[in-house]
């Protein structure tokens, strides 16, 4: 009984283990997010709506055809103790928004929990974005609706007055009636499932002398060595990454996706703001 005891006290302490580690919140250093395989529109919390957020899409990808130039929308939960100007200049230099040898690159973000905005501003568009002006536009266009609650609708129009700015820089114009097929979004990887399996092979090494965790290791070895489907070859040109590129996190998603970012960097032009 005592050996039995013993045993489940083992178990006991290792599940609790596990969901510490878990439940431990993220390290700052995790804290800044991948971007999404929807590029122009990065919606961590989930507040933007279908309609204004395909509008952004639309827009954005029209802008980068005729220009070059990246801006897109980063919207997060909190800042997690972070300042706002540290938090969108490293994350703007870690996705690389913008052509790398022109840093054409814009990015707004908003802290929901913080009701914050930081408008990044890429170096080669700083003469046409202006600290000033960045700050005017989100003060007059955005913050009102912010103040609403209506996100989507203060970004798609504060969006689309930048990118007029842009299409200006580099003397074209946008239509904004584009059409885009919006791919649907990658979820996220449930973390906790690694746990379940540590349980599970503790449970059996303890229990049952690891007897079944031998038994599924060999059906696996034996399964793979006299498996004789042939398996597809994947070359270096193959279109599968979608979101592969310089200065951009590469993944690619069976929802397709605009391309990734182009490896631009920020001196920490833009500005910031509250609602």
């Amino acid at each position: 009984m005592n050996r039995f005891l013993k045993k489940l006290s083992y178990v006991f302490l290792l599940f609790v283990i596990s969901f510490l580690v878990v439940s431990t919140p993220v390290k700052a250093e995790e804290s800044f997010p991948k971007p999404t395989n929807l590029k122009y529109v990065n919606d961590y919390v989930g507040i933007i709506d279908e309609q204004n957020k395909e509008y952004i899409i639309s827009v954005g990808h029209e802008l980068e055809k005729k220009t070059g130039a990246q801006m897109t929308v980063v919207i997060i939960d909190s800042l997690n103790g972070y300042d706002i100007e540290s938090y969108t200049n490293k994350l703007f230099r870690q996705w690389g928004i913008g052509k790398k040898e022109k840093n054409n690159g814009v990015m707004i973000l908003l802290s929901i929990k913080d009701k914050k905005w930081r408008v990044e501003v890429g170096k080669g568009l700083e003469g046409r974005i202006t600290d000033i002006y960045s700050s005017r536009i989100m003060e007059t266009v955005a913050k009102p609706s912010f103040k609403e609650g209506n996100y989507g609708q203060g970004l798609k129009k504060v969006y689309s007055v930048f990118a007029d700015d842009i299409a200006k820089e580099y003397n074209v114009t946008l239509d904004k009636n584009e059409k885009v097929q919006v791919p649907k979004q990658r979820k996220k990887n449930n973390s906790k499932i690694p746990f379940i399996f540590l349980g599970i092979f503790m449970f059996d090494l303890i229990f049952n002398r690891a007897r079944m965790s031998k038994f599924m290791l060999k059906w696996m070895f034996w399964n793979l060595l006299f498996s004789g489907r042939p398996r597809r070859r994947y070359d270096d040109d193959d279109d599968d990454d979608f979101f592969g590129g310089p200065g951009g996190f590469g993944g690619g998603s069976s929802g397709g996706g605009f391309g990734g970012f182009g490896g631009g960097s920020s001196g920490g032009g833009g500005s910031s703001g509250g609602w």
